[in-house]
């Protein structure tokens, strides 16, 4: 698939692109699913908290940034009544967090949500594609993750 524009095949250009689609197809289906103020930068957080909960130090390495950053956004999502925490048991320099009954059933929305968008990019690429895609930006991520 040859673009005549070489600056259309620019990856900072597609990423740019596809964040702006992504974020705006994301908040126009969160202000239908729920009535709570979720604002979408807290999404990286909220989803790697999961099911199971987990430490603010894992969130902070999953995620690469701050515990200064991972602490304030905990804050809102308590606020908002998604998340919950409580000291560690296994180390008093951390806290555990987790969804509470309403961020479990906001956060399997989300899921939902999640999975119905990529069925639609299924169908529109085929499934083959697709996961070749999500491979090939996994194996990215991962290299810039290595130099750091």
């Amino acid at each position: 698939m040859e673009n005549s524009d070489p600056s259309g095949r620019l990856i900072f250009r597609l990423m740019y692109r596809l964040r702006r689609h992504l974020d705006k197809w994301a908040v126009s289906h969160l202000a239908e699913m729920n009535s709570i103020n979720f604002n979408l930068t807290y999404m990286p957080y909220f989803m790697n908290i999961g099911n199971d909960g987990i430490s603010n130090l894992d969130l902070v390495n999953k995620i690469k940034v701050t515990k200064q950053g991972v602490g304030k956004i905990v804050k809102e999502l308590e606020k908002l009544g998604l998340v919950s925490t409580e000291k560690s048991e296994t180390d008093a320099r951390s806290n555990m967090i987790y969804l509470t009954e309403e961020g479990r059933k906001f956060y399997d929305a989300v899921r939902e949500m999640t999975n119905d968008l990529t069925e639609t990019y299924i169908e529109l690429i085929g499934k083959e594609e697709y996961n070749q895609f999500i491979d090939t930006f996994i194996k990215i991520s991962e290299w810039h993750e290595d130099q750091d």
